[in-house]
């Protein structure tokens, strides 16, 4: 039999219980399920450079995937918590935009709004917790919560660009992830940073060592990176740091 599982994306970091309970309080709803970690070093409160990173990440999954996704500076506030359903595959996080990137790529994505829960003490500060890893529990084990039809339309961040030029995340090597899916440009075009344009090219070796360049990574997106170097070191490049395509006009 099938074993159900769920994937964590989060800005929580590896540090502290923040992880752990969000994978108990998923099992203690399908003691059967299968919890894994996609990401927990999304961009701190930033939800919107991370609905970028989170997109590019979901086409990866299998395609029955329930994701929870929380970065959410917002909580205990008066957002609501939305169900999305996308590509056979679910993604529960805050509307904050962080749902957006992926909604807007699917005209025919469906949502709906989490309920708030009754009966039960509700930590203010901890809804991936206390709300939606449970109830992505009970949809990967076959035991939907109930759910309350929304619009697409109505989600912030739906007007947020296609492509989001600037750096949304930089890995333990240095190398910087633009916002900037490399099928939605000419193999022609590559990236601009710091006034300086980098060569378009395949992969790494394709430089000599210590040189800069442009490429499509593992997740399909643009990224600069240095071969066998830091890219973000030679550049100064922090999460946020604007880029810019070639042959865009001024």
């Amino acid at each position: 039999m099938k074993v159900p599982g769920i994937y964590l994306f989060t800005d929580f970091g590896s540090r502290g219980p923040y992880m752990g309970l969000m994978e108990a309080a998923a099992v203690a709803v399908c003691p059967r399920l299968r919890v894994s970690t996609l990401m927990s070093d999304a961009l701190a409160t930033d939800p919107r450079r991370s609905a970028y990173l989170l997109a590019a990440l979901m086409r990866w999954l299998p395609a029955d995937a329930v994701v929870v996704a929380v970065v959410d500076p917002g909580v205990g506030g008066d957002r609501r918590l939305l169900a999305l359903r996308t590509q056979g595959r679910w993604c529960l996080g805050p509307d904050n935009g962080l749902l957006s990137r992926l909604a807007a790529a699917d005209e025919e994505s469906r949502l709906w709004e989490l309920p708030s829960p009754s009966g039960r003490q509700i930590s203010a500060s901890f809804h991936g917790r206390d709300i939606l890893a449970p109830a992505a529990a009970r949809l990967a084990c076959g035991q939907p919560p109930d759910l309350i039809p929304a619009r697409r339309q109505d989600m912030l961040g739906m007007d947020w660009p296609e492509m989001l030029a600037e750096v949304i995340y930089l890995d333990d090597f240095g190398n910087a992830m633009s916002g900037i899916p490399a099928a939605a440009v000419s193999d022609h075009r590559t990236l601009i940073c710091e006034g300086r344009m980098l060569p378009r090219v395949r992969t790494f070796s394709d430089v000599s060592p210590g040189e800069l360049l442009c490429y499509e990574n593992s997740l399909g997106l643009l990224e600069i990176a240095a071969n066998g170097g830091s890219a973000a070191q030679i550049l100064g490049l922090k999460t946020g740091s604007i880029l810019s395509l070639s042959g865009e006009s001024s």
